[in-house]
């Protein structure tokens, strides 16, 4: 009896374990939904744009991003993101910074609309970390980079 016990208390705790640690993996992010007074939307992303970024970007434009006009295109273009990572006391701090442009115009071109702007965001990581925490880190900075991305842009229409 005693070692079917403890045999069950090691999984659980085993289980337990494991489910901490995916909890802590998750990113929450909270995007914006912005509307379009268009009929047609476009993303356009840049090669320079990592993947993790283009797969928040597709999933924040094909979801939050809404088109609600009887005439008119939307596109919207991602492009110069710079990636800096530093040394700090201790440990790294990474900056990102991503430029987008908003271009939105009737069908017979005499209402156009421009919007160009760049969102910034950082991270620090300090003591003692593993590769992995560092690359949770950068992850973390671009979900926080699409995030403020969807807040200034709701803010400037």
């Amino acid at each position: 009896m005693y070692k079917l016990f403890l045999i069950f208390f090691s999984f659980f705790l085993l289980c337990a374990c494991t489910n901490q640690a995916l909890s802590t993996d998750k990113i929450k992010i909270d995007l914006k939904e912005v509307s379009f007074d268009v009929v047609e939307k476009k993303l356009e992303l840049h090669d320079k744009v990592p993947t993790h970024v283009k797969d928040l970007a597709n999933f924040w434009f094909n979801n939050k991003v809404k088109v609600d006009g009887i005439d008119g295109n939307l596109v919207f273009t991602l492009f110069d993101y710079n990636e800096k990572i530093s040394d700090i006391a201790d440990g790294k701090r990474i900056d990102i910074s991503l430029k987008f442009e908003v271009l939105t115009y009737k069908s017979n071109m005499s209402k156009k609309k421009k919007i160009i702007g760049e969102v910034k965001s950082f991270g620090t990581i300090d003591g003692d970390f593993a590769l992995n925490e560092f690359d949770n880190l950068i992850k973390k900075t671009q979900s926080d980079l699409i995030v403020r991305l969807s807040k200034d842009l709701k803010s400037n229409i």
